[in-house]
């Protein structure tokens, strides 16, 4: 295949999810973006392809907020290298995407447009050129592209940073050249109402209507391997079965339980601005919502189900955080805990040491039984809410926790 018109002749990303299968020894990325919308769906062709004996190495640009905190992360626990790009030249921008295999005798490369996101490597209208070579005998084709990670892998080179350890990730936050999805979907939503006065009366063009693959679970991986398949009773609560991008935040306030890991979650809630209409979200009272337990697929009246769930979260798996109704309050909760691949600490340890207490917890609905969880400042309470779609309270009085779909 020379050109791949996306998504006319396919989507990268399942080319890329197929080349992974193969027996290549080498995976090297460069891209612009990054976003946890692509690197997620790429996530257990790269474990597995990394578990095969495969070395994994990215180049990740980190200009006009295109890149993710929670991207960078995960990129970090899948490559055995991740380097990132950025000039502090105002009118530099590090535009490259290019994606690499290689083994001793073959080598597999698209060059074109496609970010390591969800919609550039699925739903976006993208064209790359694709092209096999045999090794070594043709290794001069690809000398450009050898010279380039030579460039980016030189230490003196001061437009490349070797990304070390997490605190390194860390303080890219923290100089605001990188910024959590959340905060990046907060700034979409207030562009959204910028620019609503100007939006257009009548559509000129049609809907390309493209599918975008949901993301295996750690969870079903877990118990297809075992042997046991876990009854499915989830809710179809997305409007599409595709993923949707879907975000909820809840705020967090002291918590409950002795971890400091509890989250309240509410079957009802009062809506304070905003509306649900058309959502999976809308209730019979137009001033009233359903509740952050419907977000995570699970009927409120279904005070006997237990559900476990796996979270995403700085950059790591963790299973089970388990969602329960406790009959003690009368409320759905969700346990944050459940342990990581790499047997390190437990995900209910970060709850001991206070990091969830007096945090908006934002999570990332992947599908049903997989989310993301990032965290924002209390002091970003105001913000969240003028820039939600919909906000409620999980009860009918001004002091009770607020919860909102982003």
């Amino acid at each position: 295949m020379a050109i791949l018109n996306q998504p006319f002749q396919g989507q990268l990303g399942d080319i890329l999810k197929n080349e992974l299968t193969l027996n290549y020894k080498s995976f090297t990325i460069f891209s612009a973006f990054a976003k946890n919308s692509g690197v997620l769906r790429l996530k257990k062709s790269i474990e597995k392809f990394s578990v095969s004996g495969g070395r994994i190495r990215a180049f990740i640009g980190i200009d006009l907020d295109g890149t993710s905190y929670e991207a960078l992360l995960n990129l970090f626990y899948l490559c055995d290298e991740l380097y990132v790009i950025h000039s502090e030249n105002f009118s530099t921008t590090y535009h490259s995407k290019i994606y690499l295999l290689e083994n001793s005798k073959k080598a597999w490369c698209a060059v074109g447009s496609n970010n390591l996101t969800g919609g550039g490597l699925w739903t976006n209208f993208e064209s790359c050129s694709i092209q096999t070579y045999g090794l070594p005998d043709e290794k001069s084709e690809l000398e450009a592209i050898y010279s380039v990670i030579d460039k980016y892998t030189d230490p003196s080179y001061l437009c490349s940073a070797k990304i070390r350890t997490i605190e390194d990730i860390d303080t890219l936050l923290n100089a605001n050249y990188i910024s959590k999805e959340a905060d990046q979907k907060m700034d979409a939503a207030r562009k959204r109402i910028n620019q609503k006065g100007k939006q257009k009366r009548n559509h000129l063009f049609g809907t390309e209507k493209i599918s975008i693959p949901t993301i295996v679970s750690v969870q079903t991986f877990r118990t297809t391997f075992a042997g046991v398949k876990e009854p499915d009773k989830d809710l179809n609560v997305a409007p599409d079965p595709a993923f949707t991008n879907e975000q909820f935040w809840f705020e967090m306030r002291k918590s409950t339980g002795g971890s400091r890991n509890i989250l309240d979650l509410s079957k009802l809630g009062q809506i304070e601005a905003g509306t649900v209409a058309g959502t999976p979200y809308e209730y019979s009272d137009p001033k009233r919502m359903y509740g952050g337990i419907k977000f995570f697929g699970i009927d409120p009246e279904d005070i006997s189900r237990e559900k476990n769930i796996t979270i995403n979260y700085l950059g790591k798996d963790y299973y089970p955080s388990t969602i329960k109704f406790a009959p003690n309050n009368g409320s759905w909760r969700i346990q944050l805990k459940g342990s990581p691949n790499d047997n390190s600490e437990e995900l209910s340890k970060y709850g001991n040491r206070g990091d969830f207490v007096n945090k908006i917890l934002v999570f990332e609905k992947i599908n049903t039984d997989y989310y993301v969880l990032s965290l924002l400042d209390e002091w970003e309470l105001d913000r969240i809410k003028l820039l939600s779609r919909v906000w409620a309270r999980n009860g009918s009085g001004i002091s009770s926790k607020a919860y909102g779909m982003l």
